[in-house]
């Protein structure tokens, strides 16, 4: 049966969980002694040797066992050692027996002597300090050593660091099981990150080929950022068995230096990288500005790692920094968030949120076992939470590079029979390609037909105004695009304007602009009579559309003028309404200025026409026209159009052109808009159909009507 990912998570990490928990009990019946209830201690300056101790009259206190995860609470100056002692006289159960002493851990530094005899040193001492890492502490005593009737005294030197912490699990017993029972905890503890670190280096070089092999997958960004992530996390694994390789320690590394390495440089960066793989697997790009933002915390929090001075202060706001580094997730939860709503993306995100679930449960006992300090000797279990998330995506990234293979295989397949039967293929295909060109073409000719039909002439002269349009379709003379305008009083007063674009081209584009034409002209006609606003207009319109349009997966943008009469200083009033449309342009003669019509606050107008379930909001515009004024309205066709240095043909310089033809009649200006457009694509082939519209006030009083 197939082990799916999802029940991979659930499984893995209970069963290392059972595997570590059972590897903590009794190797064996062998009697311990514990010692825990027995340990004193005394604070002393950091010159004080194991003669020193003996000599001078010191006053040993006992210690609690609430005092003994933080070892440093116990100094009064910064500067002093903490000696330990631990009487003890040998039960009659272990009384001829080889025995040895165990402690679950030590942090920072010590050095334990038995009866006044040296046993062994983990870590060094200030000035060049260093800790004994994650090891568990086993010491053994030699029969000569022991006195086995009387009496016996263990001393322990500390140095404790910022937080040094003793175990609660301190007894002596056989230095058989001693010596089994520290080298199990310090693999668990220790020695298993270098397993983990080999591992991810290993990862690291196989993805960063796959990378560069995967040049043209749009998402190899993945693949990337999960080599980077496992680099940095064998980084910060060294902080955990560093205690360990003693051969590691080089003269001129303190011990604050491989901190600043391991776990800020290392754990930041993994950090950073992990965020990086999300937005990765979620297929979000980062803009340039965040790229800055994210980079900037994770070069703050690393400068100011290397800024510290000394371990103690390190220690005391490594935390804080930790904490700094992970506001990298706060550019990746509102698009987790988004991308959970989105029906589409919602499996995905699930599968990243599975992934991640094994960190999480790893952090949770970490904080319940450690911070809370239930069962402090338990190994830290967010190391191997990590590691298991790292290799769910592991095994996603190559069920995806199998999916990929797999697809290439089968379409290298399918390119080869291709190639066997070419003839016969083409054949077959050059005769379905010339009977859908016959019917395509067949009904090509009858959109376009109906549409040359239902369009108003390209040129019209109005009671004052003057109106020339341009109207280039795409396809074969079949556009998206739609123009319309509305008179009155015998076709010489100019009623309405409108400028609309159906998406998609070709003939559904040209059969929906059939449909909304209809609709726009009945509902703008209605609406005049009714005396509604522009905007109540064309929310009737998207209504309507919506309606009468039943399952047609499409939308129209588009803007809708209403004109007044002129009063007696020859002013007309002008209202319109914007649906999603490119803003038109408005020359202002009085002020002998260009510029956009468009409301103050743009978060008021949203939306466009023919979307269910689509809120909209499409507040009037108001403005007056003097003579001479004009408005340029156009589709996105224009402005998207780009020449070969790939510059667009922009609003910018519509709107210096509106300008510079001020002057010249609205047929006038429309040919050289267009002569500036055709030298600036030179022959660049357009991607969208393209309508134009000048509308020039010039003087009502001088209106001929045309015969």
């Amino acid at each position: 049966m197939r082990l799916k990912t999802k029940h991979f998570n659930f499984i893995t990490l209970p069963l290392l969980l059972v595997v570590l928990l059972t590897s903590c009990k009794n190797e064996s019946k062998s009697y311990r002694q514990y010692l825990t209830d027995s340990i004193e201690y005394v604070e002393t300056p950091a010159s004080y040797n194991y003669t020193d101790i003996i000599s001078h009259d010191l006053t040993f206190q006992k210690l609690d066992k609430n005092k003994m995860r933080n070892l440093s609470k116990l100094l009064h100056s910064k500067q002093n050692l903490i000696w330990l002692k631990i009487d003890f006289t040998i039960d009659n159960k272990l009384l001829g027996h080889d025995i040895g002493l165990y402690i679950g851990h030590l942090r920072s530094s010590s050095t334990v002597y038995l009866n006044g005899n040296f046993i062994k040193k983990y870590g060094d001492h200030p000035p060049v300090e260093n800790t004994a890492g994650y090891v568990a502490h086993s010491y053994i005593f030699t029969n000569s050593l022991v006195n086995n009737q009387g009496n016996n005294s263990i001393y322990i030197q500390v140095w404790p660091g910022a937080w040094g912490t003793i175990s609660e699990e301190i007894y002596i017993t056989d230095q058989e099981q001693v010596i089994r029972r520290a080298e199990r905890k310090t693999f668990f503890n220790s020695r298993i990150t270098i397993t983990f670190t080999m591992v991810s280096l290993i990862l690291t070089f196989l993805y960063i080929v796959l990378y560069f092999l995967l040049k043209q997958y749009k998402e190899n960004r993945m693949y990337l950022f999960y080599a980077l992530l496992n680099f940095y996390t064998a980084h910060f694994l060294l902080a955990f068995s560093f205690g360990d390789m003693p051969w590691l320690k080089l003269p001129f590394f303190s011990y604050l230096t491989v901190l600043k390495i391991t776990w800020c440089y290392g754990g930041f960066s993994t950090i950073y990288f992990a965020a990086s793989f999300c937005l990765a697997y979620l297929g979000y790009e980062a803009s340039t500005k965040e790229m800055i933002q994210r980079f900037g915390l994770l070069i703050f929090s690393i400068l100011i790692a290397f800024l510290m001075p000394n371990y103690r202060i390190f220690i005391n706001c490594s935390h804080y920094l930790a904490l700094i580094s992970l506001l990298q997730f706060a550019y990746v939860i509102p698009r987790l968030i988004r991308s959970f709503i989105n029906p589409v993306s919602r499996p995905k995100t699930k599968k990243l949120l599975l992934g991640f679930i094994p960190i999480f449960v790893g952090l949770f006992l970490d904080l319940i076992f450690h911070v809370f300090h239930t069962i402090p000797d338990m190994p830290m279990f967010s190391l191997y939470g990590w590691q298991i998330t790292t290799y769910n995506f592991l095994y996603q990234l190559i069920k995806q590079f199998s999916q990929i293979y797999i697809h290439n295989t089968k379409l290298k397949d399918q390119l080869q029979e291709f190639n066997q039967n070419l003839e016969q293929v083409v054949a077959i295909r050059t005769k379905e390609l010339s009977d859908a060109n016959y019917v395509l073409s067949k009904g090509l000719e009858t959109v376009s037909h109906v549409q040359k039909n239902f369009l108003p002439p390209k040129e019209h002269t109005f009671r004052g105004w003057d109106l020339a349009i341009y109207y280039k379709p795409l396809d074969n003379n079949v556009s998206g695009d739609l123009y319309d305008y509305y008179s009155s009083n015998s076709d010489t007063c100019l009623d309405g304007l409108g400028i609309f674009d159906v998406s998609g081209h070709g003939i559904p584009a040209g059969l929906m602009t059939i449909l909304a034409k209809g609709i726009i002209s009945q509902q703008f006609i209605s609406g005049i009579q009714q005396q509604e606003s522009m905007s109540a207009i064309l929310e009737e319109i998207n209504r309507t559309y919506i309606k009468e349009k039943v399952n047609i997966d499409n939308y129209i943008t588009g803007i809708l003028f209403r004109f007044s009469e002129f009063n007696s200083k020859d002013v007309c009033s002008v209202e319109f309404a914007n649906a999603g449309h490119p803003h038109p342009l408005l020359f202002d003669s009085q002020n002998d200025e260009v510029r956009e019509l468009k409301i103050e606050n743009p978060n008021k107008q949203y939306g466009i026409i023919g979307v269910e379930g689509l809120d909209v909001s499409f507040p009037p515009i108001s403005f007056r026209m003097n003579n001479n004024d004009i408005i340029l309205c156009y589709t996105d066709g224009l402005t998207e159009s780009t020449n070969y240095k790939k510059e667009t043909f922009s609003k910018k310089i519509l709107m210096d052109i509106l300008k510079e033809s001020k002057d010249e009649t609205a047929p006038e200006i429309l040919n050289y808009l267009m002569k500036k457009f055709q030298d600036f694509t030179k022959g660049e082939s357009l991607n969208d159909d393209i309508t134009v519209i000048v509308l020039k006030r010039n003087n009502s009083k001088e209106y001929i009507q045309e015969i």
